[in-house]
């Protein structure tokens, strides 16, 4: 496999394997030092004199920057130089949360959050845009597996946090644990250049990206609205199950294992997704468990049974696991060669989502309740995935 004449002439060609092997790295990479400083946060907040309402607001500052970054990007870095703006994105994103675990000073911790930002918006542009380039490299289909080790670095960061506190260790412990793995595995890496297919779609090499059974497709408009929806969605989980569990439905000190369901159910999709999109189409995995995880949420919300909360949350797991990698997929595959500029609309509209999440849902837990709140949630979600049905049998149909 030789990189095609004026679509990366030039660049050294990686084995298949390797590739995915790296791209995977690159994933796993992006959320263990990330999703360490939000386990963390609590701790480092201890550290700082601010009330609540002004680290809430300081909080705002990465994913703010993610929103401009994002769009900005694909504009400001011509995609001969992608994988050296990856892999300076990948050790900016561990200096700078290794940083943000030492710093006591507020001004200091805003730059690091600007930093931060950026880092996260280069690695989602990226490090999609390369799944996707290595199916059409190698025929193979990778990308909803990518994002299943995305979920693994959260589940190590999760565990990592849990050691440390169990241990009584101070919050430093897990940054430098960050420093040692990003740095391990930057050096492990060496991130090389991929050869972009041509405009025509010559530039794939002897192998070609895997076509879709079903071939459903979304304008950028949908796709955008979408990823808003999902992500904001995801967004309110991740902040508001804890108060729903302990507090809404009295399962106190039961949000521990709702919150593990919820991201087991994720990682199974995300592991298996590449097979059902491989057997059944892109967002076939969503038109089942999307409703059927909206009506389990309606029951357990009405019935208050501890089982029913674990398999709703399981089964919404499933669902929020696989919907937003399928969005980024069908961005990706839109037009050759612009795959990055799409996957950058999508993230900023996912980004925008997870802004507004945190704020509505306290609005309407203060108006309401947290079980209102959820309510809110599953009807918004049967809502996407029902619309989301009608087109996929359409396509199947057609």
């Amino acid at each position: 496999m030789t990189a095609p004449d004026g679509a990366g002439a030039g660049v050294a060609t990686l084995r298949p394997a390797r590739m995915i092997r790296q791209t995977r790295a690159v994933y796993f990479l992006t959320s263990y030092p990330l999703t360490s400083w939000f386990s963390e946060t609590a701790r480092v907040h201890d550290r700082f004199t601010v009330s609540d309402g002004a680290w809430g607001v300081l909080l705002m500052t990465a994913p703010a920057v993610t929103l401009v970054t994002a769009r900005a990007y694909p504009r400001l870095v011509p995609r001969r130089l992608a994988h050296r703006a990856l892999a300076l994105a990948l050790a900016g994103m561990t200096v700078t949360v290794f940083g943000i675990g030492l710093c006591s000073s507020v001004p200091l911790l805003c730059c690091l959050l600007v930093l931060l930002g950026v880092a996260n918006a280069v690695l989602q542009v990226e490090g999609n845009s390369r799944a996707h380039l290595i199916e059409s490299l190698t025929g193979r289909r990778v990308f909803a597996s990518c994002h299943g080790c995305y979920s693994l670095g959260v589940l190590a960061a999760g565990l990592t946090a849990f050691v440390v506190s169990a241990w009584r260790l101070p919050a430093v412990v897990h940054f430098w644990v960050v420093l040692l793995v990003g740095v391990t595995g930057l050096f492990a890496l060496r991130i090389g250049p991929l050869a972009e297919p041509a405009a025509d779609g010559s530039g794939a090499g002897p192998d070609t990206a895997p076509a879709d059974p079903v071939g459903v497709r979304f304008s950028m408009p949908v796709l955008m609205a979408l990823s808003f929806v999902l992500l904001g969605m995801e967004a309110a989980v991740n902040a508001w199950h804890g108060t729903l569990v302990d507090e809404g439905l009295g399962f106190d000190g039961y949000s521990g294992a709702v919150y593990a369901a919820y991201a087991l159910g994720g990682i199974a999709i995300r592991f298996t997704g590449d097979l059902v999109r491989a057997r059944w189409g892109t967002l076939a995995a969503f038109v089942v468990a999307g409703p059927l995880a909206s009506l389990l949420l309606f029951a357990a919300l009405a019935g208050r049974q501890r089982l029913l909360v674990l398999a709703a949350f399981l089964v919404l797991g499933v669902a929020q696991g696989i919907a937003y990698p399928d969005v980024l997929k069908l961005a990706a595959e839109r037009e050759p060669g612009e795959a990055a500029s799409h996957v950058a609309r999508v993230v900023t509209a996912g980004t925008v989502g997870v802004l507004l999440a945190n704020p509505l849902m306290g609005w309407v837990c203060d108006r309401f309740s947290v079980v209102g709140a959820y309510a809110g949630l599953g009807v918004l979600l049967f809502v996407t995935a029902g619309w989301t049905t009608v087109r996929y049998v359409l396509a199947r149909r057609t």
